[in-house]
């Protein structure tokens, strides 16, 4: 009874969108998936509540030379069964033709929808945070892609809004011990927007890190999606870029996730190498 009054007092339905999700894996954690694919199934629910969006596509990209995980299969299945208006897409066999190829896949496969959400498969969406996202870009036409407030898994703040760097602010942020990276903490802090708390709002942002990205689908389409020379890493920093040229970028204080993932330095050499690769290209693309 309760959910029949929410969705009589919800907006028309030519005031909600449609939205479509990509989310490209490559050996993901199982849990974390499932936990991933569990908070988005109840914020889109929430969402379709709230009136603000009318029907999703969640599209999952697997870049592994085998078949989806269980993880992925189980929660779909529910969702389908649950929910008529979440489709879902699955695109595999193509191998590990890195992150940004990947979500063009997704982009290309959803269709035209109002808004397109890049995912990785280690977040946890608040249940309100599409409402909130969503919301916030009906309201600021001018406002091009949402960025949410972020923790760790152990609550920590993370900083995905930052300044356009130099190749030392970038290896001092990726690759440098803790005691290096002390002694250059200004312009760490700088580069990371630490003058404005982590949960505040940003209305001015000039790049963002992408674990949750919610974009206009006609400014991914202007910016023609991805660079696909990008093979892992500053691929968000590149897209989200190339969209502030055209649109603002936001950081919306009440949307809020907790992402898991992140530093390369911990992941190995090959990561580190990908990680300097991927960090020379961007800056010598855009300065």
């Amino acid at each position: 009874m309760e959910d029949q009054k929410v969705k009589d007092y919800a907006k028309s339905p030519a005031a909600a969108v449609s939205l479509a999700v990509s989310i490209v894996v490559y050996f993901p954690d199982p849990a974390w998936l499932k936990t991933t694919l569990d908070s988005l199934v109840a914020a889109l629910a929430h969402a379709r509540h709230a009136g603000v969006m009318r029907r999703a596509t969640i599209c999952l990209v697997d870049n592994q030379a085998r078949a989806l995980t269980s993880a992925y299969s189980a929660v779909m299945t529910e969702a389908c069964l649950e929910y008529g208006w979440i489709d879902t897409v699955s695109i595999v066999g193509h191998g590990n033709i890195g992150y940004g190829r990947g979500n063009n896949l997704a982009i290309a496969r959803c269709g035209a929808a109002d808004m397109h959400l890049v995912l990785n498969p280690d977040v946890e969406l608040a249940v309100d945070a599409l409402t909130n996202a969503i919301d916030y870009l009906a309201a600021h036409a001018n406002c091009a892609m949402v960025s949410p407030v972020a923790t760790t898994a152990e609550a920590k703040p993370l900083y995905l809004v930052k300044q356009f760097p130099d190749l030392f602010t970038l290896a001092l942020r990726g690759l440098a011990p803790n005691g290096l990276k002390r002694r250059f903490q200004a312009r760490l802090d700088a580069y990371e927007r630490k003058e404005t708390a982590f949960d505040a709002a940003i209305t001015d942002a000039a790049i963002v890190s992408g674990c949750f990205m919610l974009i206009r689908r006609r400014a991914l389409d202007t910016a023609q999606g991805f660079d696909p020379n990008f093979f892992l890493y500053f691929e968000d920093f590149d897209l989200s870029y190339r969209i502030a040229q055209f649109a603002s970028l936001a950081r919306v204080a009440e949307v809020r996730v907790v992402h898991a993932g992140g530093g390369a330095a911990a992941k190995g050499w090959r990561h580190v190498l990908m990680f300097v690769r991927s960090a020379i290209y961007f800056l010598w693309k855009h300065r």
